[in-house]
């Protein structure tokens, strides 16, 4: 069993309807689920259903932060969350009668100062003693921690803990252009296109939806179908896909067949309508149907 450290910058406090709805009336229902979310969240989720140790830092702010942590706590992921002044984001989901997709509302963000920041970067780097690896995963909620990545990884470095970034906007192309850039990211084509440097960074898993992963990896470049399902819900499934990878990681199996999880954790999270809840078996099931592809 490894330890990972994961971090959440920016996590989401989802309320689920879990009954159909019409549009433009008052819908009375028995109750949502309340689902604790964000990028490095799933990922701390998946980490823990495969047997590791996770420890869970971010932001966690009001009384929508305090729900959040407990039910991160409930998944058996420990919880070292900061405390804002500034409440949590929230979001709604809902699947409308005449649809078989549910449709999502999202704050962007919140508020942070440069003590929460600060907090945020001594909290993890408490716990880098103990870390196998630290994956830091999605967006600033507030463009005053645009240096955070920077920070974290320089501290990964001393502690000489590798840091993987799954992230986007000013913060992530700071991290690749900084003097300690990450070990792995995973950019969708359209944040692969806002830098030029990603070059700096060691391996890189370039992501295009259902077609594909290419990998650009230093012991060659390849590219990943994943297995064919039937999509549900495709929100979180990059996040099972690095969980994945990470799991193959830290189990010390060949390269192909790190891949070849990560894609089927993906591919088995979008067949599902809850977000990061797949269970290991539901992946390996899939491993025999991802296609691996060599490039030149």
């Amino acid at each position: 069993m490894a330890t990972v450290v994961t971090v959440t910058a920016n996590p989401l406090l989802n309320f689920i309807c879990e009954h159909r709805v019409e549009a433009g009336t008052v819908n009375r229902v028995p109750g949502c689920a309340v689902s604790a979310e964000g990028k490095g969240v799933n990922v701390a989720r998946l980490m823990v259903a495969h047997g590791h140790h996770a420890i869970a830092c971010g932001f966690a702010g009001g009384h929508t932060g305090a729900l959040l942590t407990d039910t991160v706590a409930a998944s058996g992921v420990a919880v070292a969350f900061t405390p804002t002044a500034s409440r949590l984001r929230v979001g709604f989901q809902a699947t409308p009668a005449d649809d078989d997709h549910p449709t999502t509302l999202l704050e962007h963000g919140f508020a942070l100062t440069e003590a929460e920041c600060a907090h945020l970067l001594d909290t993890v780097s408490a716990h880098l003693s103990q870390a196998d690896l630290v994956i830091a995963s999605g967006s600033v909620p507030d463009p005053i921690a645009d240096g955070l990545y920077v920070e974290l990884l320089a501290r990964c470095a001393a502690a000489k803990v590798p840091c993987w970034i799954d992230a986007y906007g000013p913060a992530m192309d700071a991290a690749v252009r900084c003097p300690n850039p990450p070990a792995v990211s995973k950019p969708n084509r359209q944040e692969y296109g806002s830098s030029a440097h990603w070059d700096r960074v060691r391996e890189v898993h370039l992501s295009d939806g259902g077609a594909g992963v290419e990998v650009h990896h230093p012991d060659g470049r390849f590219k990943v179908h994943p297995a064919p399902v039937t999509q549900v819900n495709p929100v979180g499934s990059g996040d099972c896909y690095l969980a994945g990878l990470a799991h193959g990681r830290l189990s010390n199996w060949p390269l192909e067949r790190q891949l070849r999880y990560a894609a089927a954790a993906g591919a088995a999270n979008a067949a599902r309508s809850d977000v990061a809840m797949i269970a290991p078996a539901e992946a390996e099931a899939l491993v025999a149907s991802v296609q691996i592809e060599a490039l030149s």
